[in-house]
């Protein structure tokens, strides 16, 4: 196909909703109306039934078979102006220029050149916190700013392209054809195992990034200027990357300036950790008097928050080293990105919201930001040692059913010791059903069909454990776990929901809305102080608390007079930033209970994220209602 057939497909999927005439079209692609019916002609030619399809009032396209067709030309056309915006940075990286031709980009991305202006003034809105700007003079789109600061607004972009924001080997190669990265590799491992200083994979991926950039950006001799100063710090460390820069030098033929290896020090402090051998002395040592106190001042808060303890040398060290870094990058405003982010925020909403409860504490107190990413790293070591305590936790209560016979029951008895001895604890081995009648226990693990009950979960498996068997009992553990979460709240629902603090709206609201409806009868019930609602906000700016289809805001400090929960149900949703939810669930905590906090949060978000269980509390048009509703979904 031709230029022109192609940007009028491209400019026709932007606007697939709607009907354009010859003329609309005919002025967006700057030709006569005779030119855009013989496009559109040949195009309907060119496919297996028609792309365009015209009637009275103008044209339509048919998706599915212009797809097919731009498929044909093995063209991937940016659709929208993110992906446009993404295009045109990318190309002033990849062709090593600050200015690119108006008219070529617009060609390459198939709009109009007016379409590509207006691009680039929403441009210099979107990425103005880079300090840089985009400029048109005389046809020519410049990229303007300061050296450090393109190349961090380089790294972003790649970041942002790729799935999960994880840069692999793969992704750098591809956009990095001009430098051999499988020889450099092996020379920053080589260095900062010699000098033992330990990174892991995602620091290493990003500093590989960072590394790449300084140096293809110095051999088309854009460098930073170098300033008056020299690097300061641990003659370890300095001889470290001294060492570093060195190498990079002689591989790859250029010279790193002061301020281009002070960039690269401070890349190396904030991504590594020496390795650490002689216990909580050295690393004292290493992170500073400063970041030990402050490590041991977040513990007591986190237990007086969380009534979580986290007060073990197993997590103490590598978060004492991982804060010293965090601190760093947070000082210097680099960033490390998190491909698991988008997992713990939406899988593990009780440990991303301890681990932002730390956060703030930092930012409070520091007056530093510290990014979503950032977060997530702090809920991996949180929940690392979570994780490990895992044995001291209450154990689901099991009774093994299996009939005597050569000895299988003994060898499943084991078989289930080897593989779930940190969730369970196997109260009794039964050879008959009718012997359950005289036990407490919570999962029912059975070589032969049963009744089931609903007193207990139940687990069928084969006398000779299979994969499948383990998940199915994995299953039912987290279930039985789930339902003692759940009873809980049945037991205490009175205690933390009544009808006062209960809402139905059948007109549309927006967050703020929904959030002082809920404040303010928190506040007229005396439940909740006065800066209550200022703790929903700021816990909401750190990050939203919508998922699904409900939210759940509450305060980062457990400081309610009241443990309570306000609900609001709207039919015609909650606009809550880029979602639609129909369900608030705001929780104010007394510091007093702080224990059943956990288990609160856990088991609302157990119930409320099945989406067939939205769909019944939105008919609900009562508090008792909603009551029985709530009741009978645990049962």
């Amino acid at each position: 196909m031709q230029s022109k057939q192609i940007e009028l497909i491209n400019y026709m999927m932007e606007n697939k909703a709607r009907v354009l005439t010859s003329q609309q079209l005919a002025d967006v692609l700057n030709i006569s109306i005779r030119s855009v019916k013989t496009y559109i002609s040949q195009i309907n030619e060119i496919g297996k039934g028609k792309a365009i399809l015209s009637n009275k009032n103008g044209y339509t396209l048919n998706v599915p078979v212009a797809k097919k067709l731009l498929a044909q030309e093995n063209i991937v056309i940016p659709q929208t102006y993110e992906e446009r915006s993404t295009y045109l940075i990318k190309a002033f990286f990849l062709q090593h220029t600050n200015s690119l031709d108006l008219y070529v980009m617009a060609d390459e991305l198939y709009v109009s050149d007016s379409t590509l202006k207006a691009d680039i003034k929403k441009m210099n809105v979107r990425f103005k916190s880079f300090n840089i700007q985009f400029a048109i003079e005389r046809d020519q789109i410049k990229l303007q700013g300061p050296e450090k600061n393109i190349r961090k607004l380089f790294s972003y972009i790649l970041y942002e392209e790729v799935d999960n924001h994880y840069v692999d080997l793969q992704i750098l190669k591809s956009n990095f054809k001009n430098i051999d990265i499988d020889s450099m590799l092996p020379i920053v491992k080589h260095i900062f195992s010699k000098n033992d200083y330990y990174i892991n994979d995602l620091a290493l991926r990003n500093m590989l990034l960072h590394l790449v950039i300084i140096i293809e950006r110095i051999q088309e001799g854009k460098t930073i200027p170098s300033v008056a100063r020299g690097v300061q710090d641990k003659d370890g460390e300095n001889s470290c990357v001294l060492e570093l820069c060195r190498r990079l030098e002689q591989q790859f033929s250029i010279v790193i300036n002061e301020e281009e290896r002070r960039e690269i020090y401070i890349l190396f402090k904030s991504s590594t950790n020496f390795v650490v051998t002689g216990g909580m002395q050295e690393v004292q040592a290493l992170v500073g008097n400063e970041i030990m106190e402050e490590t041991k001042e977040l513990i007591y808060l986190i237990q007086q928050a969380y009534d979580v303890n986290l007060d073990t040398e197993n997590f103490i060290i590598p978060f004492a080293l991982h804060l010293k870094n965090l601190m760093l990058r947070a000082n210097n405003s680099t960033n490390i990105k998190n491909p698991m982010l988008e997992s713990i925020q939406s899988q593990h909403l009780i440990l991303f919201d301890m681990a932002l409860y730390v956060s703030l504490q930092l930012k409070k107190k520091h007056k530093i930001y510290i990014s979503q990413d950032e977060v997530a790293f702090i809920a991996l070591h949180i929940g690392g040692e979570i994780e490990r305590q895992k044995n001291n936790n209450p154990k689901v209560r099991v009774v093994l059913l299996c009939p005597s016979y050569m000895n299988i029951e003994s060898r499943l008895y084991n078989e289930l010791l080897i593989n779930f001895s940190s969730d369970i604890n196997i109260v009794a081995s039964v050879r008959d059903s009718h012997q359950l009648e005289e036990l407490s226990f919570d999962l029912l693990i059975s070589t032969v069909r049963v009744k089931m009950s609903a007193a207990w979960e139940t687990a069928v498996i084969s006398p000779f454990m299979t994969s499948g068997d383990k998940l199915e009992i994995q299953k039912k553990i987290e279930n039985s776990l789930n339902n003692k979460k759940n009873k809980m709240l049945t037991r205490h629902f009175n205690d933390y929901f009544e009808k006062e603090l209960f809402f139905l709206s059948d007109s549309p609201l927006d967050k703020m809305e929904a959030i002082d409806v809920l404040t303010n009868n928190l506040y007229k019930k005396e439940y909740v102080r006065r800066d209550y609602r200022e703790s929903v906000l700021m816990r909401e700016k750190a990050a939203c608390t919508a998922f699904g289809k409900i939210a759940i805001p509450h305060s980062v400090e457990m400081n309610a007079y009241k443990t309570c929960a306000s609900v609001m149900i709207c039919s015609r949703g909650i606009r809550w930033e880029n979602q639609l939810v129909y369900v608030v669930l705001m929780i104010a905590i007394n510091k007093l209970d702080n224990h059943v906090f956990k288990e609160l949060y856990e088991s609302l978000v157990i119930i409320f994220s099945e989406e067939t269980n939205i769909e019944l509390f939105r008919e609900c048009r009562s508090y008792e209602e909603f009551e029985s509703t709530l009741k009978s979904i645990i049962g």
